[in-house]
């Protein structure tokens, strides 16, 4: 199990690849599908920004009480469509890694639509999301995805004993697709993930 520093340098660099990946999207990529069917590739980078708000947002101190109030939670800090998601996006992450890095975070325990959870795995899901989704993006928008090859092994070994046994939601993490042998961690943990390659 990574220590706390390793676990906030894993997150700063993905937070780093995935934020880079949002820049590159060109102007008339925005409305291209991704891997997630239900999502273009605004709602893609919006889904994850959001994300990154409501972690920042509980680091700070709000503390919605149960899922109606978790639903309007996240509803107040997705984008709006007017919105720029280039600048979101880096503004989410940087308020995301402001937010983890202060003192106690990571052993407090935070409401979470799976029951409250300690810090430390909410940065893990932080960093998962931003990888899964950041292979998403870079296949909808035919880029190279530059995460850390070591930070994407250490998430897949830790995917693999999080989920071990636990159902899967199509709509979401879904059952677990074939890789080639040899494949690149990325799309070895894609495919675990549900995706296919």
């Amino acid at each position: 199990m990574p220590d706390d520093d390793a676990t906030l340098i894993d997150l700063d660099q993905v937070l780093g690849a995935f934020t880079r990946l949002v820049d590159g999207v060109g102007p008339d990529q925005w409305t291209r599908p991704t891997p997630c069917a239900e999502w273009d590739v605004r709602h893609l980078v919006d889904h994850v920004t959001t994300g990154d708000r409501m972690i920042a947002a509980l680091a700070s101190g709000e503390q919605p009480q149960d899922p109606q109030q978790l639903q309007q939670f996240r509803a107040r800090l997705s984008p709006a469509p007017g919105d720029d998601p280039m600048a979101a996006a880096h503004d989410a992450a940087e308020r995301l890694r402001e937010a983890v890095a202060r003192p106690g975070f990571l052993g407090r325990r935070y409401p979470t639509f799976m029951g409250e959870q300690p810090g430390g795995f909410l940065v893990q899901m932080r960093i998962t999301e931003n990888l899964i989704h950041g292979w998403d993006l870079a296949r909808a928008t035919s880029q190279r995805a530059g995460f850390p090859e070591a930070v994407v092994e250490r998430t897949l070994a830790a995917v693999r004993v999080s989920l071990a046994g636990r159902p899967r939601d199509p709509g979401g993490f879904g059952v677990e697709q074939p890789a080639p042998e040899g494949a690149p961690s990325l799309d070895r943990l894609a495919a675990f993930m549900g995706r296919s390659l």
